[in-house]
Order: structure tokens, then C-alpha cells, then sequence
């Protein structure tokens, strides 16, 4: 019984522990959508999202992104509404995603709900 009880905990931790946050850290801050723009452009992130290959997204001045996700490969338009980054590729839909300031580092809340961090590279 309390082998049982032990493999049900660390398989119940370790779910927990996958599942991803649907709420911006304690301490998040709005951008100015200048400040946002300034924080994007010019820059590649690396993002590790809670299941599934990590992305690598390079967001170029002249408003083009290029993306990366295994095998996966698209690139389009991008642009700041609020604070919201908004992008549309070849293959990827339109899509605005809330962005948020925790410390130094980028949060961008995906179309599903996860928030991720935009590690910059």
C-alpha cells in the first residue's frame, strides 16, 4: 500500500510540474507599446514551452519574424498593439499575444493560455 501511495504522489508531482502557467508572474508589468516594439525588434528569443520542441523567433526591425519549432518553419509580419505582439505568417494565423515585464525578461501568453518566457539569445 505505501509503495502504491508513493507512486501515485510522484506521478501526481510530476504532472503538476508539466503543467503550464496560465497566469503572468507575481511582479508583471504592461509595456508601453514603444517600449515593447524597442524590447522586440532587432532581437532572437529562444522559448521553451511546456510540451513540444523549444522555438527560436527572430523579429527583425523591418517587421518580419522568422520562427522555428522542430521541423517547423514559418515567417511573416509582426507588430505591437498595446501590449500585445501581434503576428501573421505564411502559415501561422493572425494572432495578438499579451506581453508582460517580469524583472528583465519577456512573457508572452500563447493562444492557448501557457505563458512562456522569451529568452533572449
Amino acid at each position: 500500500m505505501r509503495l502504491v501511495l508513493v507512486a501515485v504522489l510522484f506521478a501526481t508531482s510530476a504532472a503538476l510540474a508539466q503543467t503550464p502557467s496560465t497566469e503572468f508572474p507575481d511582479g508583471a508589468s504592461v509595456l508601453a507599446p514603444e517600449r515593447l516594439q524597442e524590447s522586440i525588434a532587432g532581437k532572437v528569443f529562444s522559448v521553451k514551452p511546456a510540451s513540444g520542441p523549444d522555438w527560436r523567433w527572430q523579429f527583425k526591425p523591418d517587421g518580419y519574424f522568422f520562427i522555428n519549432v522542430g521541423t517547423f518553419a514559418d515567417s511573416g509580419k509582426w507588430s505591437v498593439k498595446e501590449s500585445a505582439l501581434c503576428t501573421e505568417g505564411s502559415r501561422i494565423k493572425f494572432s495578438c499575444n499579451e506581453v508582460r515585464l517580469v524583472g528583465a525578461e519577456l512573457h508572452l501568453k500563447r493562444d492557448s493560455g501557457e505563458i512562456v518566457r522569451l529568452q533572449a539569445k
